[in-house]
């Protein structure tokens, strides 16, 4: 625990490392077990939107980790598939000073995590790709986070989901009281 140093207002820091995995589904009998997978096609879907919940507030003092595996198969025999996809995320929590002792729901702007990638595969083939690394707090200052895939089919016929085995690790200071 650290003690910030100060005139008349002396606060605690609480380190906190805390670590979310996306997707999770049943233990896998092969070791490779992915979430629930979203059709899609033309319009815009989105493939896992999550919330990265620590329980309580949190002021980020890291980057976040992010190592996310997404499968996007094109499910038609007739097509070959081509598709564009990107990460993105936003703060969702609760301000305790709500109205008459009701808290608010808060949430950010959509922050684009990733470039707008545009990939294709062959018929009844599957793609696999993982975004992984540090990512900048710029925006996103504090959790807990919403971390969501969208993508978009030129074919009718696709599918995404994640590997269970996908993450997103925070590190920050607990926000007290709130």
């Amino acid at each position: 625990m650290d003690i910030k140093k100060g005139g008349v207002r002396i606060g605690v820091n609480v380190p906190v490392t805390f670590r979310h995995n996306l997707g999770a589904g049943l233990i896998a009998t092969n070791g490779v077990q992915y979430s629930t997978a979203v059709t899609f096609g033309t319009i815009q879907a989105t493939i896992i939107s999550e919330l990265v919940d620590p329980g309580f507030n949190l002021q980020l003092t890291s980057p976040m980790e992010a190592g996310i595996t997404s499968r996007i198969t094109e499910v038609d025999a007739d097509y070959s598939g081509s598709m564009i996809f990107a990460y993105d995320a936003r703060e969702e929590w609760t301000d305790p000073v709500g109205t008459i002792g009701v808290p608010i729901k808060r949430t950010g702007d959509w922050v684009q995590l990733s470039a707008t990638y545009s990939k294709s595969t062959g018929s009844n083939t599957a793609l696999s790709d993982t975004f992984s690394g540090y990512i900048p707090l710029g925006s996103i200052a504090r959790a807990p986070v919403r971390i969501r895939l969208q993508a978009v089919g030129l074919q009718p016929t696709m599918k995404g989901e994640i590997k269970n085995s996908s993450y997103i690790r925070l590190i920050g200071n607990v926000i007290p009281g709130a």
